[in-house]
């Protein structure tokens, strides 16, 4: 609540020459208008000068550089909570992120600044919500509204396939290394065909040893599109696809997003640049958040040029920069300037932190990594000897999980208690994967990586040359495998291939289980 019980409204109570209707209708406008000043207020509560102008600006396009520490978050639901309040319809907004995390976050904020609209905004990560903008239209692309998402196993597992199937050396054609390098293509809207016709990049495969990373590049999304399946990296190059082919469906979504943000700018790549670009060059009401001096992710894809070239893109853009720190001392946030000032492109800022100056900042070299881990514990225990703080007060932060292990020696050694934080995702987990296997098969039947996954788990005798027959009987068919042992299966009593006989034996359990799995989803929730 904005005002407590005792709060008075005075009317205006007599106006010469206004009707008692007109004076009623100019006093409740006047609340009204009251009401709005004092709930903006309280949403601005807090904000300091900078952080406030960012917040206000809505209804332009704006680039927020926010260093690190400096409520870059609460600046971006602020405003969004702001435009709520202004009227703004939660389902013209679009906000885009790098994690779920980030989009939970960011949503809970909002709620509790405006209440439930906040449900209706387009909020999320740039896959998850191309992903939904796809299932809207994926028939004009010529994919089931069903398609699934590969995960990168599943992408591996198909290379590893299709290489085997090309009789290529897999010392020299490695999975891994295939996969990325189709992902940084993706990245860059570099389609198969594209890649076939471009002679620089057959020199470039020439020199790496891998000659057929064209044809192995083609017949990936071949098998994929057959397979009615996309991975993460087709989420951008298929999105991009449709805006750029199908200028209505652009238009649809220019219309109905009429404000478009953006966080964590510097670590957009080029396909997630472009999808903005078109998103926003309709009526330019874009905002992007992020730090020039934060990015990072470059072999990853990201173009630092994005947020660079902002003010380029967008004439008319206000610049706010938000400069202090609210995390750090002022020893940190000096350091941090100081590296900061070498970059040879960068927006230029000035960090500040109103806080203690802090302890000095110690820089050590060691020899070996067993030296720098004696290091790090003599470190820790002549600290907590000074401080008579507990061991739960201290963390050590390595840059990669095989840092840990002198670190750990080190400690063990002096019988100093430690506590790893780490582990694989839930969804990383090989039971999940399975289950999720076969939630993709029930759903989408051409998906032939969630049939090889499950088909034999748990164990059904089916091994390994049961699975190559199957995949070459569904070639030759030109099905997916489960469309062709569910043919099998039906056709058993008939069949007089010996082969086709023993097959049709093997899978007659799975395929009874996944048809009662698909009559059952008719009648039932996912749960």
């Amino acid at each position: 609540m904005l005002f407590s019980k005792s709060f008075r409204f005075y009317p205006i109570c007599e106006c010469k020459g206004i009707k008692n209707s007109q004076l009623s209708t100019l006093n409740s406008q006047l609340f009204t208008i009251f009401v709005a000043t004092m709930a903006n207020e309280e949403i601005l509560r807090g904000l300091n000068p900078a952080q406030r102008a960012a917040v206000e600006a809505y209804n332009e396009p704006s680039l927020i550089i926010a260093g690190a520490g400096s409520g870059k978050t609460r600046v971006l639901t602020t405003r969004i909570a702001y435009m709520l309040a202004q009227g703004v319809a939660p389902h013209s907004i679009m906000a885009l992120t790098f994690t779920n995390k980030a989009a939970n976050e960011m949503r809970e904020r909002i709620e509790k600044m405006v209440g439930a609209d906040s449900r209706y905004i387009c909020m999320g990560t740039f896959h998850s919500i191309f992903s939904r903008i796809l299932r809207e239209n994926s028939d004009v692309l010529g994919y089931p509204k069903e398609y699934t998402i590969y995960e990168p196993t599943d992408t591996k597992n198909l290379l590893k396939t299709i290489i085997k199937e090309m009789n290529l050396n897999d010392d020299k054609y490695k999975p891994n290394v295939i996969a990325s390098r189709i992902s940084m293509a993706k990245n860059n809207l570099i389609t198969p065909g594209a890649y076939l016709q471009n002679s620089i990049f057959a020199t470039e495969d020439r020199r790496a040893q891998m000659p057929e990373f064209g044809n192995i590049y083609a017949e990936y999304c071949r098998r994929c599109k057959a397979n009615g399946s996309m991975d993460f990296d087709d989420l951008l190059l298929q999105t991009n696809i449709l805006f750029r082919d199908h200028p209505d469906v652009l238009a649809k979504y220019q219309e109905r997003f009429q404000y478009v943000l953006v966080d964590e700018y510097q670590d957009t790549n080029n396909a997630q640049y472009i999808i903005v670009r078109r998103l926003a060059q309709h009526h330019s009401r874009i905002c992007v958040v992020g730090d020039d001096a934060q990015s990072i992710y470059s072999f990853r894809g990201a173009k630092i040029e994005n947020i660079l070239s902002f003010q380029r893109d967008y004439p008319q853009a206000q610049v706010f920069k938000l400069e202090q720190n609210y995390r750090s001392t002022q020893t940190i946030v000096d350091a941090a300037n100081s590296v900061i000032e070498h970059n040879s492109r960068r927006m230029k800022k000035v960090c500040f932190s109103e806080g203690d100056s802090g302890d000095k900042i110690r820089v050590v070299r060691s020899y070996t990594d067993r030296e720098e881990g004696d290091m790090v514990a003599q470190a820790i225990r002549d600290r907590l000897r000074e401080t008579g703080d507990g061991w739960n007060e201290v963390v050590v932060l390595y840059r990669t999980n095989n840092q840990s292990a002198v670190v750990e020696t080190a400690l063990r050694r002096r019988a100093m208690p430690y506590r790893i934080y780490k582990g694989s995702s839930f969804y990383d987990h090989k039971e999940i994967k399975d289950i999720l296997a076969y939630i993709r098969l029930v759903i989408n039947p051409k998906d032939d990586e969630a049939f090889k996954r499950v088909v034999n788990y748990p164990l059904r005798g089916i091994g390994d040359t049961t699975i190559s027959r199957i995949a070459q009987l569904a070639a030759e068919r030109g099905q997916s495998m489960w469309e062709a042992v569910d043919a099998l299966v039906a056709e058993a009593a008939t069949l007089g291939d010996p082969m086709q006989r023993t097959i049709a034996r093997k899978v007659t359990e799975f395929v009874n289980l996944i048809r009662s799995l698909q009559l059952t989803r008719k009648e039932k929730s996912l749960y």
